[in-house]
């Protein structure tokens, strides 16, 4: 089959400081669902201005000095729908943070942090794409796995998005909209997705979202504070999930996430071994690291998944 792949590269003087495309992409902190895996490519669905795209990217190079290759396809064809998808994969790739700012401001070797850089370089945070969708899957990654949650969030897809089809001869489910999902029942979609009891939080929020009574997008005009007072009045959020969707969702790099990861690493590396509630570790986050909780967050998560062997 003759493919009708459209491509073009970003390249390296488009990015603020060094990238890691596949350890960014396979990090499992995001609020959307995990990138297929197709050879060298990562590949990802999203319809951006009402318009369904099927993109894959890859790297090439070394993550201070590369190209990332782009091939898409997509109903329409022209610069306008590439100038599209650029910027689309520099917001969710978070391109324009200055990581090298990042490193420099916490390397001195007192910083435990600073541990985490060598092995690290060029990862960088994912934002989410759509904020009801974020916001949804921060909730299903509620006390589950990555794999789990990413298995739900595909069925939700399944049963309640619109189907599109590529002209590689390959279809997806795109996130359903909030209105498709307020009609649904709690009993529906336990049955159909095996949510569990996040089913009524999920619904809740749908509902919210779909009769206006929950503005998203003002969340992503707030400050941390306001915008988690607001998150943790809704059923079934708490501060984890709400500081997934912050961070992820809206963007907002003084949220920092905590889970067993996250504590265990910084009880280790911070409190000496000293114990300390979650909360007050997501707090300690923000104190110590400032606009670069989330980045710090990142980093620590990453490296005590991979490196539990030189903290335990």
């Amino acid at each position: 089959m003759n493919i009708p792949y459209n491509s073009f590269r970003i390249p390296k003087s488009e990015t603020n400081g060094p990238l890691d495309l596949s350890r960014t992409i396979i990090s499992a902190q995001t609020s959307e669902p995990e990138w297929a895996k197709e050879r060298e490519f990562f590949v990802d669905v999203k319809e951006l201005h009402g318009i369904p795209f099927k993109y894959s990217l890859s790297q090439q190079g070394t993550p201070d000095d590369f190209s990332i290759q782009v091939r898409y396809l997509s109903s329409e064809s022209n610069h306008s729908t590439r100038q599209v998808l650029t910027s689309h994969l520099k917001s969710i790739l978070r391109l324009d943070d200055d990581l090298n700012s990042f490193y420099e401001k916490h390397s001195a070797t007192s910083e435990p942090l600073s541990l985490t850089f060598p092995v690290q370089r060029g990862l960088r945070l994912m934002r989410g794409t759509d904020l009801y969708e974020s916001l949804i899957c921060s909730i299903l990654s509620q006390n589950n796995s990555a794999v789990r949650w990413n298995q739900i969030a595909r069925l939700l897809m399944r049963h309640y998005g619109k189907r599109v089809r590529f002209a590689d001869g390959t279809s997806n489910y795109l996130f359903p909209h909030p209105a498709d999902v307020a009609k649904s029942t709690e009993k529906e979609l336990q049955s159909r997705t095996a949510m569990g009891y996040r089913a009524k939080s999920v619904l809740d929020v749908s509902k919210k979202v779909a009769d206006n009574e929950l503005d998203l997008l003002a969340l992503k005009e707030c400050g941390y504070d306001e915008a988690m007072e607001i998150l943790l009045q809704l059923h079934g959020v708490g501060p984890k999930v709400a500081d997934c969707f912050l961070l992820y969702g809206t963007g907002n790099l003084f949220a920092a996430p905590v889970d067993v990861w996250i504590h265990r690493i910084v009880t280790k590396l911070y409190f000496r071994g000293r114990r300390a509630t979650r909360l007050r570790t997501a707090r300690f986050l923000r104190d110590r690291f400032g606009i670069w909780a989330g980045y710090a967050q990142l980093y620590l998560f990453d490296y005590a998944r991979h490196y539990t062997q030189k903290i335990a």
